[in-house]
């Protein structure tokens, strides 16, 4: 006669076992879901958004009922993922932690993400920010190794949002996504770098879909030394 399992075999196995497995047995199988949700989830993907869930390419629906949210995550207290999107917070249950190792926090406002983000799991990899929503960025610079910026609407203050935290000495790696520097800005930034002694091989990187950066002047070279690398859509160390 086969002996059941313990309840601490069954955690063992719901750590092993793969995502949408796991959230499959939970929704069909009530008696393991006690065991099943006190394991974290480890995922590769995640997608938050108002009418939908998708974890690892599976799509799940969000319910909403009597005014209640009812997703796949209630219950859970922490989810790890490789790669994390929120574009919506209201689907997230109140309790639940992240540990994302790269986040896109959408069109929200940075500031709100950062409460669902586990603290310990800082610095990420790579975090993706709208610079619109989000004015005070600076603040969070130390908590990420690469932080990539783009815009909604952009305006002479987003633009001086974006130069602040280019000439900050604390500013990680940086991709500008959809977003142009004027030759002015690029030399005094240069400059900036020198002057504070950037870590080499910090980089600036500008991606946009219709331009590409055009190499760099005299004026460029000259404030390198002739050491300066390239600009190739678009790449600044």
């Amino acid at each position: 006669m086969t002996k059941p399992w313990t309840y601490l075999s069954l955690k063992a196995v719901f750590q092993y076992m793969d995502g949408n497995k796991r959230l499959k047995l939970n929704s069909h199988c009530p008696a393991l879901r006690s065991a099943e949700i006190s394991v974290p989830l480890n995922l590769q993907c995640l997608t938050l958004e108002k009418e939908k869930i998708v974890v690892n390419d599976v799509c799940y629906q969000v319910e909403t009922k009597s005014h209640r949210i009812k997703t796949i995550l209630d219950g859970r207290k922490q989810v790890r993922v490789e790669y994390l999107e929120i574009y919506d917070s209201s689907v997230i249950p109140k309790g639940l932690k992240f540990s994302p190792r790269n986040l896109d926090s959408g069109d929200l406002d940075f500031e709100k993400v950062f409460l669902f983000i586990n603290r310990a799991n800082f610095p990420l990899g790579e975090l993706r920010v709208n610079i619109s929503k989000t004015p005070n960025l600076k603040k969070y610079l130390a908590f990420t190794q690469k932080l990539i910026i783009f815009k909604t609407n952009f305006d002479r203050e987003k633009a001086a949002w974006v130069r602040s935290i280019l000439y900050d000495p604390k500013s990680p790696n940086i991709m500008l996504e959809q977003i142009k520097l004027s030759s002015n800005t690029t030399v005094t930034l240069i400059q900036n770098w020198k002057d504070n002694q950037k870590d080499i091989g910090t980089a600036l990187t500008m991606q946009h879909e219709y331009w590409n950066v055009p190499l760099p002047d005299v004026e460029h070279m000259d404030l390198l030394n002739g050491k300066f690398a390239y600009f190739n859509d678009s790449v600044l160390r």
